[in-house]
C-alpha cells in the first residue's frame, strides 16, 4: 500500500541529489489510480510550487472533468522538479531525474499514467514519437501507460487540443478495465 512516508523519501533524496534547485514535488492523492506526468512547472507552476498551474491546469481539469474523473483524485507530477527558465531541458538532465520519478510512481502505485508531451513520455522510459503513439493504451509494467500531447501545444493548435480531448476522455475506461483485470 503506498504512502506517505515513502513519498517523503523520494522526495528526500531529490533534494539531496538537486540541493541547488528550487523543486516543485508532486501533487494529489497517494494511492491514486491515475498520475499525470508532465514535463517541468512553467513559471506560474514554480511561483505557485505546483507541478501544473495556470491555463494548463484549467484545461487538464476541464478535460477530466469531461472524462467523469475528479481532478483532486488524480496525482499530478512532472520530469523535471524545477522551472528551468527560458531553456529546454537537456537529455542528460531529464535522465538525471528519471529514477527520482519512476519511484514516485511506483510509491503512488497507478493503474494509469498519463503523460503529457514528449519529455513526459521520455522520461517514463518510452522513445516514440508521440503523434504515433497518443491515445492508445500501453501495458507498462504495473500500470497502464496513456500518452498524449501537452495542454500547451493544445492550446496553439485547435487539432491538437481535440486528440488531447479524445485521449483524456479514455481514462476512465483504461481504469475500469485495469480494475477488472485484477478483480
Amino acid at each position: 500500500m503506498p504512502n506517505a512516508q515513502e513519498l517523503q523519501h523520494v522526495h528526500t533524496a531529490l533534494k539531496k541529489k538537486f540541493s541547488n534547485r528550487k523543486l516543485i514535488f508532486g501533487r494529489g492523492s497517494i494511492g491514486s489510480k491515475i498520475v499525470i506526468v508532465t514535463d517541468h512547472p512553467g513559471a506560474e507552476g514554480a511561483k505557485e510550487g505546483k507541478p501544473i498551474a495556470g491555463n494548463n491546469q484549467k484545461l487538464i481539469n476541464k478535460l477530466l472533468r469531461s472524462a467523469g474523473v475528479e481532478p483532486n483524485k488524480v496525482y499530478i507530477t512532472n520530469v523535471i522538479k524545477y522551472h528551468p527558465e527560458n531553456k529546454k531541458p537537456t537529455p542528460k538532465e531529464i535522465k538525471s531525474y528519471v529514477p527520482f520519478l519512476k519511484e514516485e510512481i511506483k510509491t503512488v502505485g497507478p493503474k494509469v499514467v498519463v503523460t503529457l508531451g514528449d519529455i513526459a513520455l521520455n522520461g517514463i522510459g518510452l522513445r516514440q514519437p508521440l503523434h504515433n503513439i497518443h491515445g492508445r493504451p500501453f501495458n507498462f509494467g504495473s500500470y497502464t501507460l496513456l500518452a498524449t500531447f501537452h495542454p500547451e501545444t493544445a492550446a496553439k493548435d485547435p487539432e491538437i487540443h481535440t486528440l488531447l480531448a479524445t485521449d483524456i476522455s479514455k481514462i476512465k475506461k483504461i481504469v475500469a478495465e485495469s480494475d477488472k483485470e485484477q478483480a
